[in-house]
């Protein structure tokens, strides 16, 4: 299951069956078996909001990313009904992103290129952090 939402801001921008296709590759390529996924594409305040308090950063940033474990069911996890609860747990859910969608539009114009293909990066950038990738080790 990979579940999609975003702020109304971004909702014109995203074309959530494109990203679920995406996402599917992603996951495929960095995990044996079929794996879950939810993203958030967020605002700036949300993702400050959230980067401050599991990050002690105060600032906002482009992509945050919560792996699954056994003994944290994640942010949305915790919110899913008993039956989706059941189906994420059969296929096994690899975590969530949350995305800056502002923090997207600013690095594209920068990188000289256009949002989906910031998302895009930001997006492999995030799933492998889901699969165990870090800054300082990988």
């Amino acid at each position: 299951m990979i579940e999609i939402r975003c702020d109304e801001k971004w909702d014109n921008l995203i074309n959530k069956s494109e990203l679920q296709k995406i996402l599917t590759i992603f996951l495929k390529y960095l995990y044996a078996g079929e794996r879950g996924i939810s993203l958030y594409i967020a605002n700036d305040a949300v993702i400050q909001k959230l980067n401050r308090e599991f990050r002690g950063k105060d600032c906002p940033t482009d992509i945050l990313s919560w792996a699954y474990d056994e003994d944290d069911p994640g942010m949305f996890e915790a919110q899913m009904s008993e039956a989706e609860l059941e189906n994420s747990e059969s296929t096994g859910v690899a975590g969530e992103l949350v995305l800056s969608g502002e923090r997207v539009s600013q690095q594209a114009t920068e990188n000289g290129w256009d949002f989906e293909t910031e998302l895009i990066r930001l997006l492999a950038h995030g799933c492998a952090h889901l699969a165990g990738w870090n800054h300082e080790r990988s």
